[in-house]
């Protein structure tokens, strides 16, 4: 899935990692403009870690790209910090859109998302 999450940002330079703690370590030492992250991730998920990330890192950017869409996840995830949240299946028509949003400022969250959230509130 990295790889073909990386095929549809041709345009940026992408690191991959292969876990919440290589996450946060690849942001401590790179500190991008922008995080794309799963929730569900070995060792520290990614809720976690962009916690953590956030902690340290106030300002950092972060998407969620995640299988999950119950509406539970995604306004936690929301609460927990992230500037966007895109369903997996809706990335390969959304995650451009989501990415150039967030590094604009804005936040982002995938028609699937909206979808499961039925117009409820995120905050």
């Amino acid at each position: 899935m990295a790889e073909q999450l990386r095929s549809l940002l041709v345009d940026y330079d992408v690191d991959i990692v292969p876990d919440g703690g290589g996450l946060i370590a690849a942001v401590n030492a790179n500190m991008p403009d922008i995080i794309i992250s799963d929730i569900a991730m070995p060792g520290i998920s990614g809720l976690v870690a962009a916690r953590n990330i956030l902690a340290t890192h106030p300002t950092a950017r972060i998407i969620f790209v995640s299988v999950r869409d119950e509406p539970a996840i995604i306004k936690k995830a929301v609460d927990e910090g992230a500037a966007g949240y895109v369903v997996k299946s809706d990335a390969g028509d959304e995650l451009l859109a989501a990415v150039q949003t967030v590094l604009g400022g804005g936040h982002y969250v995938s028609s699937s998302a909206r979808t499961a959230l039925k117009g409820r509130p995120l905050s």
